[in-house]
Parts: C-alpha cells; sequence; structure tokens
C-alpha cells in the first residue's frame, strides 16, 4: 500500500532514521510543495503581480534558490526520496523561469540554465550540487521519481549538465514510469537538440531499450498535436530513430499507418516552407525505408501527393526534388 506520507519516506534498506529528522524533511516537504504550486499558479496566471513574486524569487538576493539546494545536498537529507523529488522539482521549476526572463546574447545560448544557476548561486555551490543531481539521475533502478526529477532539472541546465552517458537512463524511465511521459520526451528533445554525443547516445538508447517505442509513441502524439516548433523537433528525433539500422520494430504497425496519415496530411500544408517540408519528406523516407506497412498504407494516395507537389508549378526546384526522389523510391520499393 502506499505510505501515507511520501515526503518522510526514507529510501528503500534505508538505516533507520531519527523521528526528529524524519518529521523536519516532512515539515520542509510540505513547505516546498506549497511553494511549487504557488509558482504553477503565478505562471497560469501570469498577471503583473505574478510575474514581480518571480522576478523576485530569482533575484541573486533571494536565498531561496541557494537554500533548496543546500538541503538537496546535506547528507542528513539524502535518505529521503521524497524530500530529494520535491526538492529537485522546485530547483527545476525555478530555473525554467529564470531562463525564460533571460534577455540579451546569453538567452541563445544552450547552456543558459547553467549560467543562471551560477549567476544566482555561485560557483561553488553550483560545482557541489551538479555531481549529487547527475548521481541521482543515473540510478533510476531503486529512484525512479527521483531520477526523472534530476534529469528534467539537468534538461534545463543545457549540454554541460545533461551528459550523453544519461540517455539510456532517460529511454528506461518510459518504462517505469509511463504516466511522467510527457516530462520525459521534453529532456529527449533536449538531448537530441544538443546534437554530438548526446544525439547519439539518445537513438542508441532508443533503439536498443524497451523504452524506445514508447518514446516513439509520445513522439507521434507531439508530432500530430503541439506547435510548429514542437512537431518539428519531434520530426527530427522520430526521423533519426528510423534512420538507424534496427529501427524496423520500433514502430507498431498502427503507429506506421498514423504517422503515413500524418505526413500525408502535413506536406502539403508545407510545400510552401522548405525547411519543414524536407524534414517531413526526410521523415517519409527513412519511415518508407524501414517499415513495409508505410510503403503499403494509402500507398496510392501518397504516391499522388508527391506527383502532384512535383508538378506544382509553385514549388522550389528543392521541394520538386524531393518529390521526385519519394516517388521514385516508393515505387520501385516491394
Amino acid at each position: 500500500s502506499r505510505p501515507s506520507s511520501l515526503e518522510s519516506t526514507p529510501l528503500p534498506n534505508a538505516m533507520a532514521v531519527d523521528p526528529h529528522l524524519e518529521a523536519k524533511a516532512a515539515e520542509k516537504c510540505e513547505v516546498v510543495q506549497h511553494m511549487i504550486r504557488r509558482i504553477e499558479r503565478a505562471v497560469n496566471n501570469n498577471e503583473e503581480e505574478d510575474r514581480q513574486w518571480l522576478r523576485n524569487m530569482i533575484d541573486p538576493n533571494d536565498a531561496c534558490l541557494s537554500t533548496l539546494l543546500k538541503i538537496l545536498v546535506e547528507p542528513e537529507y539524502g535518505g529521503f526520496l521524497g524530500l530529494r523529488c520535491v526538492f529537485l522539482r522546485a530547483v527545476q521549476l525555478i530555473l525554467k523561469i529564470a531562463v525564460a526572463m533571460v534577455k540579451g546574447p546569453h538567452a541563445s545560448d544552450a547552456s543558459v540554465g547553467l549560467w543562471c544557476l551560477v549567476h544566482l548561486v555561485g560557483d561553488e555551490l553550483t560545482c557541489t550540487v551538479l555531481p549529487v543531481v547527475v548521481h541521482t539521475a543515473e540510478h533510476d533502478q531503486c529512484e525512479p521519481l527521483a531520477a526523472c526529477n534530476a534529469l528534467m532539472m539537468l534538461a534545463e541546465l543545457g549540454p554541460e549538465a545533461l551528459a550523453a552517458h544519461l540517455a539510456p537512463r532517460l529511454i528506461d524511465l518510459f518504462v517505469r514510469l509511463p504516466d511522467r511521459a510527457d516530462e520525459l520526451v521534453e529532456v529527449a528533445l533536449r538531448f537530441h537538440a544538443h546534437g554530438g554525443d548526446q544525439r547519439l547516445e539518445l537513438l542508441d538508447a532508443a533503439i536498443s531499450r524497451p523504452g524506445g517505442s514508447l518514446l516513439c509513441e509520445v513522439l507521434l502524439q507531439v508530432v500530430n498535436r503541439a506547435d510548429v516548433k514542437r512537431r518539428l523537433r519531434a520530426l527530427k528525433v522520430l526521423t533519426g530513430c528510423l534512420s538507424r539500422p534496427g529501427s524496423e520494430r520500433l514502430l507498431y504497425t498502427n503507429d506506421v499507418r498514423v504517422l503515413v496519415e500524418i505526413l500525408l496530411r502535413e506536406l502539403p500544408n508545407h510545400a510552401d516552407k522548405e525547411q519543414a517540408f524536407i524534414c517531413y519528406a526526410d521523415c517519409l523516407k527513412a519511415l518508407a525505408s524501414r517499415c513495409e506497412e508505410a510503403r503499403k498504407h494509402r500507398r496510392s494516395d501518397v504516391l499522388q501527393v508527391l506527383h502532384d507537389l512535383q508538378e506544382d508549378e509553385h514549388g522550389t526546384p528543392i521541394i520538386q526534388d524531393q518529390c521526385a526522389a519519394l516517388y521514385a523510391a516508393m515505387t520501385a520499393a516491394k
């Protein structure tokens, strides 16, 4: 049965703890949970009073963030799973707000989150905290909730913190924590966007681990329903996965059909947006090369759309060439 107070529950196999310390941990969790709810309300309301309160929270003179981090790394609280989960979530939210409020040259830096953390709490505390958070992310077998929140915090910090070797842990969490899939997919998008080893490790893990199929299920939902920017980011991850050997069984048969339907809809919708069109065309190319069902499902409709786009006098040469190559590949495929 579920413990009556997760906040005061020690980690599995932990030694007996002082009841007074357990009570303190529960009290601190309650305070921080209240703060989290207030942050979420302020973000949703977005009134001037809310924005000012959030700005005060990310003022370097405000001790809130540094206090959270000092307690997070305090050894005496290391055995309290609930405290760690709640504090990591609070820190992640504060960093997300800080990043959103950055203006100027730092705003476009992939490591702007890490810059914010150093700016708000200093180098020394940052260097103390990061190994603790990375260690938490690495040990998802016994602490999946804490690992999830740790990965979300590291994702806010950027590529220097979200290390490539953590990608398999992320993919495994799709199996351990299916109810957190919408949050985990955001971390996956960050991994892929960072490129380099982070991207390679993510794609390798997606192909080789059971959570990869679950990741692709969620990516499919993002491609189908999210805003344009996130759709394209998710599409690139799907394409990257499908372009790798061994991806033939990554998508369930029905998901293959759904993706074909989406691509059939979106290709003509983006015929006047070259870069976006190429993203959709690359995905169809990868999908058709790996999955027989993709070559069969609504085949005549797909070929007709590609033919029409190729012959469209308003289309750019690049789009026409893409369509010609896709049409040739689809008709040659058996």
